[in-house]
């Protein structure tokens, strides 16, 4: 019989479910999905997990005005809030609302001070893959975060609704998560919860990093015996024996992430906090080409990366991170893939030609250029993406007037090739491939079959190319 993987939010225990089975096997518990994992604070976790909580019911707000707002929907919670779809009346837009809750402040008399620092964490980072917060109040003591509403689910709901993704889609989300996170330790900032399930698709698969909840700014000298803080399964090994967070362990939270959007499960197969410390104790390596052989070799080696034991063995920082993902996701992306992105909308016609692409370009005055575009592989360890377009044949007498052209030519170069048996002035433009994108891909196309067209009628007088 098919299980699902669930999670037990009152004794913190993960295991496998039949579909009609809804109680925890160990302590008869809610269970939830493993992607959905609490995120704990020591401070009050051992009070405010299993605790009732029908004083604070989700539909108390539902369908009233709470200060400017109308609240509509319950959307989800956490440790400290709930959180609602509203409209704001005054400038009549949707809006989410945090709110937090009074059993919160009932066990934790420094709630308000977490709570208006986690907006004032998320407000200083202005980015587009970053939650935005519009403002913050109270309401009849009742302290409240409005931001911005994202209508889609969270990273993990999307996972659970699709299944495991594609190295490509999968590269992609994390590739905007970091682009988040690098924004926050550049400000010297560490987020400190970074999971699926803190993660939001709006439309076009656009995410945006939320919950800054245990987002706190680097101390220069940390304290010794830090609270543990974060969720379980994504927290780095050293957050376990009482060192503080880091970027480095946020780069390890961003490396479980990714292997859990790749595979559709956690790394570690623990079903309790005390088993994750054991296995970390242990000091056990991921061996990923075992547990997930089917991932392209390079994805491999960068999540062992992220998920190395010591930090010093990791990314330092979101920004190296950053930089790995980007020339990986250069890597995974198909040719085609790349042209289509970079030439939508554009007036061209592209053509599959068996090694590589033709894009027929239109120009004014009725003219139009051929953009041959290939990858090409000058040492073995080296691919890069060959733009380039013919000019003309190359005729002796023309090539101090082609020189002199050369020197005044915006973008790529001129060179004398031998096509087809055929000596040609070309139009060239070279790129990593690992690291080019579709912004200068679209220029160099376009650019280029500006030039060679406007080279072969100085040349040649003529529109054969």
């Amino acid at each position: 019989m098919r299980t699902t993987q669930r999670y037990c939010l009152d004794c913190q225990h993960k295991f496998d479910v039949v579909p009609d089975e809804l109680n925890c096997q160990r302590c008869g518990g809610t269970w939830h999905d493993w992607m959905h994992m609490p995120t704990i604070d020591s401070e009050f976790m051992s009070e405010s997990l299993g605790q009732d909580d029908q004083d604070d019911a989700p539909d108390e707000f539902l369908d009233t005005e709470f200060d400017k707002y109308h609240i509509h929907e319950f959307l989800g919670q956490g440790g400290m809030a709930r959180v609602y779809r509203a409209q704001d009346l005054a400038l009549e837009r949707p809006c989410a609302i945090k709110v937090l809750r009074e059993t919160t402040l009932q066990r934790d008399t420094e709630a308000i001070a977490s709570f208006l620092a986690e907006a004032r964490s998320a407000a200083a980072l202005m980015h587009p893959h970053v939650v935005t917060i519009h403002t913050i109040g109270d309401q009849r003591g009742r302290h409240f975060i409005e931001m911005e509403y994202i209508d889609g689910p969270s990273l993990a709901d999307h996972v659970r609704a699709v299944g495991r993704l594609e190295p490509l889609d999968a590269t992609n989300f994390m590739l905007q998560i970091c682009s988040a996170l690098e924004v926050a330790h550049d400000m010297g900032m560490v987020h400190r919860d970074i999971k699926p399930a803190n993660v939001m698709v709006a439309r076009s698969m656009h995410a945006k990093l939320a919950d800054f909840g245990l987002a706190k700014r680097l101390a220069k000298s940390p304290g010794p015996n830090m609270l543990l803080s974060g969720t379980p399964s994504f927290m780095a090994p050293e957050l376990f024996k009482g060192e503080p967070a880091s970027k480095a362990s946020d780069v390890y939270a961003v490396g479980v992430t990714y292997f859990s959007l790749l595979t559709g499960r956690l790394p570690v197969a623990a079903r309790s906090v005390n088993d994750l410390v054991k296995f970390h104790d242990r000091e056990q390596s991921f061996e990923l080409n075992t547990l997930a052989p089917e991932l392209p070799p390079q994805i491999i080696e960068l999540v062992e990366s992220c998920l190395a034991k010591s930090p010093m063995q990791r990314y330092e920082d979101a920004r190296a991170l950053g930089l790995a993902l980007r020339r990986l996701f250069g890597s995974l992306r198909s040719l085609d893939g790349l042209l289509e992105e970079a030439l939508a909308g554009d007036p061209v016609e592209i053509r599959d030609s068996g090694d590589g692409f033709e894009v027929l370009v239109a120009l004014p005055n009725a003219r139009s250029q051929k953009v041959i575009i290939e990858l090409v592989r000058p040492q073995p360890d080296v691919e890069l993406v060959r733009i380039y377009s013919i000019c003309g044949r190359a005729v002796a007498d023309q090539y101090e007037h082609a020189l002199e052209m050369n020197a005044v030519i915006p973008h790529g170069a001129l060179a004398i090739e031998e096509i087809n048996g055929e000596r040609c002035f070309v139009a060239v433009d070279t790129y990593p491939r690992a690291t080019c994108d579709p912004p200068e891909v679209r220029e160099s196309v376009l650019t280029i079959a500006a030039n060679a067209d406007r080279l072969e009628s100085q040349l040649h007088g003529e529109d054969h190319f």
